[in-house]
């Protein structure tokens, strides 16, 4: 009876721990993407006021004409609820890295979203997270290009 009441609970709990996006599931084949009425320069100087605000915290680590390259240094104690902790030594970086294709006078953006494990390391730990909830954050934030 013990083992059926903890079973029971831990079953109620995972589901609870659950969240969902509508159904959309966003991988490498599938990313987060939107079509702005905005050119190219304005859709690459919209993306970067919203993603280097505070809040969000980004930095503009690299730019080319068509893609846009932020990162973030996440502080240490990310790890204590970071279910990755035991891959992950140090402080994890974040990158988010958008794509801007014009097509016929309005502008496609793409995003892509990983996390560097181990940024200092040899062996890096790349972990794409377009996949966790933070790939259904990234097309809201995406959606504020409209």
């Amino acid at each position: 009876m013990r083992k059926f009441l903890i079973a029971s609970c831990a079953a109620a709990f995972l589901a609870a721990c659950q969240t969902t996006d509508g159904g959309t599931t966003f991988s490498q084949a599938n990313k987060p993407t939107v079509v702005t009425s905005k050119n190219v320069a304005a859709a690459k100087a919209a993306s970067k006021a919203i993603f280097t605000r505070p809040t969000l915290g980004f930095k503009v680590a690299r730019e080319t004409d068509n893609k846009a390259l932020f990162n973030k240094t996440l502080p240490t104690n990310v790890n204590d609820n970071n279910p990755l902790k035991d891959r992950t030594k140090g402080a994890p970086v974040s990158f988010l890295e958008l794509t801007f294709q014009a097509e016929g006078g309005k502008t496609r953006v793409t995003g892509d979203y990983w996390l560097v494990l181990n940024p200092k390391e040899a062996h890096k730990d790349i972990f794409n997270l377009l996949a966790t909830p933070d790939g259904a954050r990234l097309q809201k934030k995406l959606n504020e290009l409209r």
